[in-house]
């Protein structure tokens, strides 16, 4: 016994030392003595024995006792990766817009936020990271902007395709190693792992409770949409053909269309230009096209004269004037930040999919309001005062 009271008093005698200024490095654990980056059983009595004779503040037995309770956290990565953070996150990295929005959904506070991409100037949306300096685009970050930032953890998505956008990847993790700064690889834009990053994110950042409050809401909309949807036959199913530029398509509308209900029209690649006959033949029921060129959050709601002259670009192709989705005048267009894989797209997808389907099944979700879904996500979600009545571009003709 007095063996082990001895062995406590000692270590409270070294962790005094290692706790105090000459532990300011932000690489130090508070209350990890040996260097493990854990603070164990034994280190915590230690603590709380020199916290009992004053050689360490409350608020400081309080931090060193919430890491011992609470850390390391550890997931898994979408590149495989084991991420593990030993001490609670105060300062946090993003290389793309989506890291901001998924953030501020998590009600992490803003001015944790210490370098971000510089695509967030392009919309009003993000306009509270205006001030927050810039590491470049996300398929080219700069590093040395990185390092100097030094967050606890930088969010880097993990690319995909080809290009830049595939490349990036590699050269950019290997010149990350030896920074001492944790790197977590997470989209946060793909609906088809996006509940499962946004967990993973709340585990690091100590925001499971808010994750759940909003993955319940987020899993709410698509399983009505599914809910509703799911026992369709096929030919209940409208052929939807959705293009980005004129005559050019992807394969990336076919996860939001089909899981609004819809039929996409075309098997293909990532990106194709498409025959404007194969869409004569295809003779699809809806047209969607989709815009990235434009602020939609900051225009007012009203001012829909270029969406208009868009729209009425494609009921005025002459080619396309013997299909169904021009002769009903089924034509709409949705701005990026609905959709999944534009650039400046947000995760507002499952709201597009809740739109697409208002649109694609009238019928079925005459109860389903996607508008007011889009303001409670804006509200509740996002926290910003932002009016869906007096501003936003985001879908026209509204179904």
């Amino acid at each position: 016994m007095e063996r082990t009271v001895y062995n406590v008093s000692l270590l409270a005698l070294c962790l005094f030392l290692a706790i105090g200024p000459a532990s300011a490095s932000d690489a130090a654990i508070p209350g990890d003595f040996d260097g493990d980056k854990i603070v164990s059983d034994e280190e915590m009595m230690a603590v709380e024995a020199s916290f009992e004779d004053g050689s360490i503040t409350s608020e400081k037995l309080e931090e060193i006792r919430h890491i011992h309770e609470e850390y390391p956290r550890t997931i898994i990565d979408t590149k495989g990766r084991e991420v593990t953070i030993y001490k609670p996150v105060k300062t946090v990295g993003c290389t793309i817009s989506q890291h901001l929005e998924t953030l501020r959904t998590l009600q992490v506070p803003l001015d944790m936020v210490v370098i971000a991409d510089h695509s967030i100037s392009h919309y009003s949306y993000f306009s509270d990271f205006s001030h927050i300096p810039s590491l470049g685009h996300f398929h080219d970050p700069d590093v040395e902007a990185i390092v100097q930032a030094n967050p606890d953890l930088l969010i880097v998505h993990p690319g995909s395709g080809g290009g830049r956008f595939g490349a990036f990847y590699e050269p950019f993790m290997q010149k990350m190693e030896g920074t001492g700064i944790t790197v977590a690889c997470l989209a946060l834009s793909r609906p088809d792992i996006y509940p499962e990053e946004v967990e993973k994110l709340g585990v690091l950042l100590e925001k499971e409770e808010e994750a759940t409050e909003f993955l319940d809401f987020y899993k709410g909309i698509l399983g009505t949409v599914e809910e509703r949807t799911k026992d369709l036959d096929e030919e209940d199913r409208p052929k939807v053909y959705c293009e980005h530029e004129r005559y050019t398509t992807s394969d990336n509308n076919i996860d939001p269309i089909e899981m609004a209900g819809g039929r996409f029209i075309f098997d293909l690649g990532q990106t194709t230009e498409i025959d404007p006959e194969a869409v004569v033949s295809a003779n699809p029921d809806v047209i969607i096209r989709l815009l990235s060129k434009e602020d939609p959050d900051g225009k007012i709601a009203d001012d829909t004269e270029n969406v208009e002259a868009i729209r009425q670009e494609i009921l005025d192709r002459q080619e396309m004037a013997i299909v169904n989705a021009v002769k009903n005048k089924e034509v709409y267009l949705v701005a990026s930040p609905l959709w999944t894989y534009l650039p400046y797209s947000g995760c507002r997808h499952f709201i597009g999919v809740a739109y697409a389907a208002k649109i694609l099944h009238p019928e079925l979700f005459e109860d389903f309001d996607p508008k007011a879904i889009h303001q409670r996500y804006l509200t509740e979600f996002q926290r910003i005062d932002y009016d869906l009545e007096e501003k936003g571009v985001f879908l026209y003709p509204e179904p």
